[in-house]
């Protein structure tokens, strides 16, 4: 019950996922010293930082539920925080969108850079959610309503894609409102959708993941002068300390 009032669906498997790893791991949650000896035993024994770091946000949310102090990273650990994407990775994977879903896959990144969507949010869009004026994403974090602005250039990808879209239903013979759909018609999956991102960047030649795209979106609205406050709101952002992060 806690964690489906405080995040989304995707946070709340990933977060009971690693609490029954680190059950299984031996970990005594109820102690806060058996985590860190956990911890420390993994890093000793060659396991990334990025990986602790995992589960470590789980444990803190338990942390969280039972009203006790965070842990704060290791100073050997990794930042949590990651760095954001480069204007030359977003001309660098619109270049790397060749071939059969060239339209489709540059409409992603386009959504992405410049629309600053959480991947989930990205795959959930619907055919109707992005218009000339405006991006709505139905259910975001928390099962949250938002509007984001739409940049001319996601527009015009959006316009581009839709034929390509349109042959795939009818060839299929399918029917369905999710705006990205596979070679089959069918809608994108999750998992489809992040093999597909991940091999435009191996295609690019650059390290990327949707997040980096959505911190370089902050990041931009912040540069031209957009109050934190309304950044806050675009970015479906819970807390204002996550927006000036």
């Amino acid at each position: 019950d806690y964690l489906q009032e405080h995040y989304a669906i995707k946070t709340q498997q990933n977060y009971l996922r690693s609490m029954r790893y680190l059950e299984a791991q031996g970990v005594d949650l109820d102690t806060r010293t058996s985590f860190k000896e956990w911890a420390i035993r993994k890093k000793n024994k060659g396991t990334k930082d990025r990986t602790i770091n995992m589960y470590l946000r789980a444990y803190n949310a338990y942390l969280d539920f039972r009203h006790l102090p965070r842990y704060k990273p290791y100073k050997t650990y990794d930042s949590v925080r990651r760095d954001r994407a480069s204007v030359d990775d977003y001309y660098a994977l619109i270049e790397a969108c060749r071939g059969y879903t060239a339209q489709r896959d540059r409409l992603m990144v386009e959504v992405l850079f410049k629309g600053g969507l959480r991947y989930a949010e990205m795959i959930a869009l619907s055919l109707e959610d992005i218009t000339e004026e405006k991006i709505v994403v139905q259910a975001g974090k928390n099962q949250k309503y938002r509007e984001v602005p739409v940049f001319p250039s996601v527009y015009e990808a959006y316009r581009k894609y839709l034929p390509f879209r349109k042959a795939l239903i009818e060839k299929s013979n399918r029917n369905t409102l999710a705006l990205f759909v596979n070679q089959y018609g069918e809608p994108v999956t999750q998992d489809g959708g992040r093999n597909a991102v991940y091999r435009i960047a191996k295609r690019a030649g650059i390290e990327f993941s949707p997040h980096r795209a959505r911190r370089f979106y902050g990041r931009y609205l912040w540069e031209q002068g957009i109050k934190t406050e309304l950044i806050q709101r675009v970015m479906g952002h819970e807390k204002i300390d996550t927006t000036l992060a």
